[in-house]
């Protein structure tokens, strides 16, 4: 074979390269190729109407517990002493508020069927002065503080009525230079009328009642002391030696708890 047919083959092939060539795609990576594919943010593919898209519902708010407000325990005009009366589940507490002053006798009676009924008392900043825990159903104190005191009706573990006495005594002032003084009252509602008087141990009081003690009698007591003259006696005067310095109770007792005028006479020399 000459050399002339093997140069047009080798001429004829590079010519069907060069076409060829000219009609591929191009190896280099287009611009678009080059950037990156940025996919579409999760959240603006959901639905409007799926849970994650809604607002929000709102807070509910709880229901508030409200606490009773206490009674006011008002005392009729020239009365020392106010009672109130109710009935107390198991555990229920009733409260009332009385108004006194610094120095004032305090006498709590609460009376119910089978005595498991018992007191609190807060002072008016809202401390404790008798702890219910104490379970104590009388208590006889001198107030710390002037201002509104809250004494408080334990209930039991049955329901049961109850009688709060609660008795706020009033002061019996000596004028000056004098050992005596003449009190003028009544039994007001048939209550009994309450008094007190600092006295100093070894002193002699000596009390009188212008009053039959068939209508009226006295009982006199030391707040820390306890009895010296007792209601059982139902007599309309006394007299004895203090035994200790401090406040002592003079009290005033309507048989029957009717209305009674009286004069009393008090004397501490």
């Amino acid at each position: 074979m000459s050399s002339k047919p093997l140069t047009m083959i080798a001429l004829m092939t590079i010519a069907f390269v060069f076409l060829a060539g000219c009609n591929l795609p191009s190896s280099t990576p287009t611009a678009l190729a080059l950037t990156p594919t940025v996919p579409a943010s999760p959240t603006s593919q959901l639905p409007l109407s799926t849970a994650t898209s809604a607002m929000p519902s709102a807070t509910p708010v709880p229901s508030l517990t409200t606490t009773p407000v206490p009674d006011k325990l008002i005392f009729a005009t020239g009365a020392t002493a106010g009672v109130a009366t109710g009935t107390l589940q198991p555990g229920q507490t009733k409260s009332f508020t009385v108004s006194a002053s610094q120095g004032q006798p305090l006498i709590l009676i609460l009376n119910s069927k089978n005595n498991d009924l018992y007191l609190g008392v807060l002072n008016p900043d809202a401390s404790t002065l008798l702890d219910p825990a104490k379970k104590w159903n009388r208590l006889q104190w001198i107030l710390p503080k002037s201002g509104v005191y809250t004494i408080q009706v334990i209930g039991g573990a049955n329901t049961e009525d109850y009688i709060l006495t609660v008795k706020i005594a009033a002061a019996i002032n000596f004028a000056s230079g004098s050992d005596t003084a003449n009190l003028t009252g009544k039994t007001v509602n048939g209550l009994v009328v309450s008094y007190y008087a600092y006295c100093t141990s070894g002193q002699t009081m000596t009390t009188n009642l212008n009053v039959p003690s068939t209508t009226a009698y006295l009982d006199v007591f030391g707040i820390a002391y306890g009895p010296l003259l007792s209601s059982s006696s139902k007599t309309s005067t006394w007299s004895g030696v203090l035994p200790d310095s401090e406040a002592y109770i003079i009290e005033v007792i309507p048989t029957n708890g009717v209305e009674v005028s009286y004069q009393l006479s008090v004397k501490c020399h």
